[in-house]
């Protein structure tokens, strides 16, 4: 077993680790917990970016459409639907 505190091997079925003397079961805990903040800042910042996405997508369009530019309101609002999409996605499969 290698132990997730110091990375030293471990023989199978031990407790402590032989190098650090930390309980190898409450480190694995720890590094389990540590590993859970990742994942929800990472749920975050897909979450952040994707409103983001929709936001600024409408806003593109708008402003492409005050200008005639019809190709560039096809591009801000398909921008919009996936930003919207992808954040659906984030919130639906969130940890």
């Amino acid at each position: 077993m290698i132990c997730p505190e110091c990375g030293a091997s471990n023989r199978e079925g031990a407790t402590y680790c032989d190098t650090c003397g930390k309980p190898l079961a409450a480190a694995a805990r720890e590094k389990a917990a540590q590993s859970g903040n990742l994942t929800g800042m990472m749920t975050a910042d897909w979450t952040i970016r994707s409103a983001l996405a929709g936001i600024f997508g409408i806003f593109g369009a708008i402003a492409a459409a005050s200008f005639g530019r019809w190709d560039f309101v096809a591009l801000f609002v398909l921008i919009s639907v996936a930003g919207w999409g992808f954040l659906a996605f984030t919130i639906r499969n969130a940890p």
